[in-house]
Order: C-alpha cells, then sequence, then structure tokens
C-alpha cells in the first residue's frame, strides 16, 4: 500500500513540472535514414498501392481563419 502511495505521489509530482515523463536516445539518430527491414517495407508499400490511405475528413477554410 505504501509503494502504491509513493507511487501516486511520483507520478503527480510529474504532472505538476510539465515535462515528459521520457528520455530520447540521441545515439539512435545514426538509424534516421536507414531502412533496417527493407521486405516489409515493400510489402507495406505495395498495401498502400492497393488500397490507398483512408479519406479523412478535410477541415474547412473557415476554421482556420
Amino acid at each position: 500500500m505504501i509503494e502504491a502511495l509513493s507511487s501516486c505521489r511520483h507520478m503527480l509530482e510529474i504532472n505538476e513540472k510539465k515535462v515528459p515523463a521520457i528520455r530520447i536516445d540521441t545515439s539512435l539518430d545514426k538509424y534516421d535514414n536507414i531502412v533496417l527491414f527493407p521486405e516489409k517495407l515493400a510489402k507495406a508499400n505495395e498495401q498502400l498501392k492497393k488500397s490507398g490511405f483512408p479519406k479523412l475528413p478535410t477541415r474547412s477554410t473557415s476554421a482556420n481563419k
């Protein structure tokens, strides 16, 4: 019970600080422009060619003004 209260208190402190609760590992930036799974990428692209992207509702231009 005490552990649960401590955990809850910790989450409340994080929420009050308004900072992300995650850390981004910048050492992974070396993979930005590398395709790690070319077969899966080819399969996904083929599926998108067949079915296309889903139709999303468009925003009215009056909402942007």
